[in-house]
C-alpha cells in the first residue's frame, strides 16, 4: 500500500464535466458546486519546483444536481504555467530560488508570479483563483479555464497578501490584509464591499521586520492579526544567493506571537497582545464575549510547518506532515493578560459552519494530521472544551479539507453536509466523500485520477 507520498505525484490528465458515480445518497438540497485550488504539478522534464507550495495550480469542480456530481479539472493557463512547461522554469514561487536580478524585477515592478494554487473566492462577480501575491486570478467557473488577472478598482500596492479573506456575513464585503514593504514597512487591513473589485484601506500597523502571516480573524467588530516570529527585512529578498521568498525569513522565537487587534470601523490598533512564541497557518471561527475576542487557530512550536515541506522529503515519505494544535486564545480588550485553552491535538485545515461565521459557535471540523496508513476527518465540539462529536476514517484513505455547506432550512448548527477530497492509496484514485454533520457518511464519487494533495476550497450554491 502506498503512502502519503502518493499525494504529491505529478497529475497532467484533464476532464470536462464528466459523470461520476455515486455510492450511497447525496442529498437532493445539495444543488451548487464545490471549487478546490492547490498544486498538482512540480516536474516537467528535468525542471522541478522545490517546495509543496510551488506547483503549479490546479483548480477542481463538483457540480451537484439531484443527487449527482459531475466533474471538472484543469490546470489555468497562467503565466507561471507556461513558463513551467515551455521553458522548464519553475522560479519566482514560494521556495523556488530564482535568482538576484528576478528578485529585484518581482519587488520593484510588482511582476510577482500568477501561479494563484491556494484557494477560491467569488469578487465582483467571478470567481477567483488565490495566492499570496495581487495576482489573483479571474477563473471561468465551467472550464475553470483563466479569463485573466483579477483588475483592482484601486491604486493600492501590494506585496505579500493573505489568500484567506473573510466575507463579512453583515454586509458581505470581503476583508483581509496585505504586506506592504518599502521605507516604512506595513501591514494593511482591506475590506472589498460586496460586488466591487475596489480595496479599501481600513487600517494599518507600521512594523520594522514583517512576519510571514498566512490567515486571519474577523469578528463583528474587530479584525485580528497574528503575527508569529518568522519575520524579514526586505532587503534581504535582493541578497544574491539568498534563496526563495520563504528563505528570507527568520525564526526569532523570543519575539513572541503579537495578535494585533483593529477596529472594523474606524481602523485603529485598539490592542496589541503578546504571547510566547507559535507558528500558525489557519484560524478557525472568532467571536466576541465578555469583553474579550475569542480566537481558535491551529498552534505549532515553531516554523517547521513550513520549512519542513520540501517536495524532495513529501514525496521520498520522510518528512510528514506537521502536527497543531487547535488552541482557543481569549484576548482581553482592557488590557487584561491573554490566555488559551487547549481543544485538540494533531489537527489542521480547520472549517466551521459559515452560518456562524464570526458568532459563538459549537463544533469545528478538521482535518487529522496523523498519517500512518491514512487520516480521518474529525468534529471538535469547541463548546464543550475540545470533545470529539463525530470521526470518519479508512485504512489507506487520506482526507482532505473538510468543507461544511449547512442546510438551506436547517435550524441546527451541525445540520448540513461535509465534503472532502479524499486519496485512496489502494485504488489509486481520489474520492470525493460526503458526510453528514456528524460525520456519518452518506456518499462517495469516485475520480477517475488520483488528485494530490491541495489546499483550500469553497461551495457556492447556485
Amino acid at each position: 500500500m502506498a503512502g502519503y507520498e502518493a499525494g504529491f505525484r505529478d497529475l497532467t490528465e484533464e476532464v470536462r464535466d464528466r459523470d461520476l458515480p455515486v455510492e450511497g445518497t447525496i442529498p437532493a438540497w445539495l444543488d451548487g458546486a464545490l471549487y478546490r485550488n492547490g498544486p498538482a504539478r512540480w516536474t516537467v522534464g528535468d525542471a522541478a519546483a522545490d517546495h509543496w507550495f510551488d506547483g503549479l495550480t490546479h483548480l477542481t469542480r463538483f457540480a451537484f444536481d439531484d443527487g449527482g456530481v459531475r466533474y471538472t479539472n484543469r490546470f489555468p493557463r497562467t503565466e507561471a504555467y507556461r513558463a513551467a512547461v515551455e521553458e522548464g522554469s519553475f522560479a519566482g514561487q514560494f521556495s523556488s530560488t530564482d535568482g538576484y536580478l528576478a528578485r529585484v524585477k518581482s519587488m520593484l515592478t510588482g511582476e510577482s508570479t500568477d501561479n494563484a494554487n491556494v484557494h477560491v473566492a467569488r469578487i465582483g462577480g467571478d470567481l477567483v483563483a488565490l495566492t499570496e501575491t495581487p495576482n489573483w486570478l479571474r477563473i471561468d467557473p465551467e472550464s475553470l479555464e483563466s479569463a485573466g488577472t483579477l483588475d483592482y478598482a484601486d491604486n493600492l500596492t501590494a506585496h505579500h497578501v493573505t489568500a484567506h479573506l473573510r466575507q463579512a456575513p453583515d454586509s458581505g464585503a470581503h476583508w483581509g490584509y496585505f504586506t506592504r514593504f518599502g521605507r516604512t514597512n506595513e501591514y494593511v487591513l482591506f475590506r472589498i464591499p460586496e460586488g466591487t473589485t475596489r480595496r479599501e484601506r481600513v487600517g494599518s500597523v507600521a512594523v520594522e521586520k514583517p512576519a510571514y502571516m498566512h490567515s486571519f480573524a474577523l469578528t463583528p467588530a474587530h479584525a485580528v492579526l497574528v503575527e508569529p516570529p518568522l519575520v524579514t527585512h526586505p532587503a534581504k529578498f535582493l541578497l544574491p544567493g539568498s534563496g526563495g521568498f520563504i528563505d528570507s525569513y527568520d525564526w526569532e522565537p523570543d519575539r513572541g506571537t503579537r495578535f494585533l487587534i483593529l477596529r472594523r470601523d474606524t481602523g485603529e490598533l485598539v490592542r496589541e497582545a503578546t504571547v510566547p512564541a507559535f507558528f500558525t497557518f489557519h484560524t478557525a471561527n472568532a467571536f466576541e464575549r465578555d469583553g474579550s475576542l475569542v480566537v481558535d487557530l491551529v498552534a505549532y512550536d515553531d516554523d517547521s510547518a513550513v520549512t519542513d515541506l520540501s517536495l524532495g522529503a513529501l514525496r521520498g515519505g520522510d518528512a510528514g506532515f506537521p502536527s497543531g494544535e487547535l488552541r482557543r486564545y481569549r484576548l482581553p480588550l482592557d488590557g487584561g493578560g491573554p490566555s488559551h485553552d487547549h481543544l485538540a491535538d494533531e489537527v489542521e485545515m480547520p472549517r466551521f459552519s459559515p452560518a456562524v461565521h464570526t458568532r459563538e459557535y459549537e463544533h469545528a471540523y478538521a482535518q487529522s494530521t496523523e498519517m500512518d496508513g491514512g487520516n480521518a476527518l474529525v468534529r471538535v465540539d469547541v463548546a464543550e472544551g475540545g470533545a470529539v462529536g463525530g470521526r470518519w476514517e479508512e485504512a489507506g484513505v487520506y482526507s482532505g479539507e473538510p468543507v461544511f455547506v449547512p442546510h438551506p432550512e436547517g435550524d441546527d448548527e451541525a445540520e448540513g453536509v461535509v465534503l472532502s477530497l479524499c486519496l485512496d492509496t489502494d485504488a489509486e484514485r481520489s474520492v470525493l466523500v460526503v458526510l453528514d454533520g456528524d460525520l456519518t457518511e452518506l456518499a462517495r464519487a469516485p475520480l477517475p485520477h488520483a488528485v494530490p494533495f491541495g489546499f483550500h476550497g469553497e461551495y457556492f450554491r447556485d
